[in-house]
Order: structure tokens, then C-alpha cells, then sequence
């Protein structure tokens, strides 16, 4: 029977060991910056030069052949 909770202990305390180094590590992975690419240069946002012109229509249907 002691045999039995001295490896329940052992790993208990294996786990408790293994589980703490791997969240020591993804957070180190994390903290760290390294980002090598080149800055981005932002998008220039083109304007227009002139306001658009009004519709008004005025210019009727040149679509029509006149056929009966």
C-alpha cells in the first residue's frame, strides 16, 4: 500500500512540474517581439478633383429607332 501512494505523489508532483514548464514557455513565447518585416507605408486616400456633375435627364431616350 505505500507503494501505491508513493507513486500517486510522484506523479502528482510530475505533472505539477510538466504542466508549469509548458505554461513558462508558451508565455515566453508570447512576450516576445519579433517582427522583421518592413513598415507599411499607409494608404493614401484619393480626392476627387471636381464635384460630379448633376443628372438632370434633360438629354432624352437616344435609344429609339422609330419603329411601328
Amino acid at each position: 500500500m505505500v507503494m501505491k501512494e508513493v507513486k500517486r505523489l510522484f506523479l502528482a508532483i510530475l505533472m505539477a512540474v510538466v504542466l508549469s514548464l509548458s505554461a513558462g514557455v508558451s508565455m515566453s513565447a508570447f512576450g516576445q517581439k519579433n517582427n522583421n518585416r518592413p513598415p507599411k507605408e499607409p494608404e493614401k486616400v484619393k480626392q476627387p478633383d471636381k464635384q460630379p456633375r448633376g443628372n438632370t435627364n434633360s438629354q432624352g431616350n437616344s435609344n429609339r429607332h422609330g419603329r411601328s
